[in-house]
């Protein structure tokens, strides 16, 4: 598997070779930009790719065989559409995974509670989400995560270990970060891309064909209408037998320090 410090051992290689070919036979110097594209074309994909593991671990997926799935949501809490995610999951008597964005908790304790009394897992989504977030410094991520997790622990008593990256980009310093708080990556292994289609319908439609045993699903609790795709979501893995059990039974991981 091509990780972060194999494409430094290929790239700084194949640069020894042309610099060696470049001043022994004089082939063109121009040579040396090729490592380099490939080095930069590499790292951009192996960053926006969790699943590739490039340069941390994270799980994406349920080692299992079982028709069992985990329904996660992103970006959360969020007022009334969490609400209506809450009394779907209720009313199908299902649990979910929280990754929870610390800024928003400090206004919305109320709600944090009501999903940890639900008996959903409740993680890590950073403090900010900003847009800037994966330039910051190990630091400053490790801050970011820190914060958070002492928001959620002073709201139920319960200090998360799972976190997922926000935008799902992975960087070293990140990856220092999340090593240095002890927590463990997740990710996922179907995106519904509910941010950008608004019709439920078509959301569900195209999670349909990628559900497997073992597969993590992505939607995002500030959309409004998800509460639309999980009832309808909910209907069609019952109708195939596949049954949604909780995030930590799936990837066999306990949720909370």
């Amino acid at each position: 598997m091509l990780t972060h410090r194999t494409n430094i051992f290929i790239v700084c290689t194949f640069m020894l070779v042309f610099a060696f070919l470049i001043y022994n036979y004089n082939w063109p110097k121009y040579l040396l930009a090729f490592p380099i594209v490939f080095f930069i074309v590499i790292e951009i994909i192996g960053a926006s790719r969790l699943s590739a593991n490039f340069h941390f671990q994270s799980i994406c997926k349920g080692d299992t065989t079982r028709k069992v799935v985990s329904i996660t949501f992103d970006d959360g809490p969020h007022g009334e559409a969490t609400e209506k995610v809450l009394a779907v999951l209720r009313e199908y008597n299902t649990k979910g995974t929280f990754f929870c964005v610390g800024k928003k908790i400090s206004n919305q304790a109320a709600l944090l509670e009501k999903i940890d009394e639900a008996g959903h897992i409740i993680a890590n989504h950073s403090y900010a989400h900003s847009n800037l977030f994966d330039l910051q410094t190990t630091n400053k991520l490790t801050e970011e995560l820190e914060q958070t997790n002492e928001i959620i622990k002073e709201t139920i008593g319960k200090t998360p270990l799972f976190f997922r990256p926000p935008y799902g980009v992975a960087t070293p310093a990140l990856g220092r970060a999340i090593q240095k708080t002890n927590m463990l990556s997740v990710g996922w292994s179907i995106r519904s891309f509910d941010t950008s289609i608004k019709n439920p319908e078509k959301i569900v439609r195209k999670i349909k064909p990628q559900i497997i045993p073992g597969s993590i699903i992505l939607l995002h609790d500030r959309v409004e209408g998800c509460d639309v795709v999980v009832k309808l979501l909910l209907d069609y893995l019952k109708e195939n037998n596949f049954t949604v059990v909780s995030l930590d039974n799936l990837i066999n991981k306990p949720a909370y320090a």
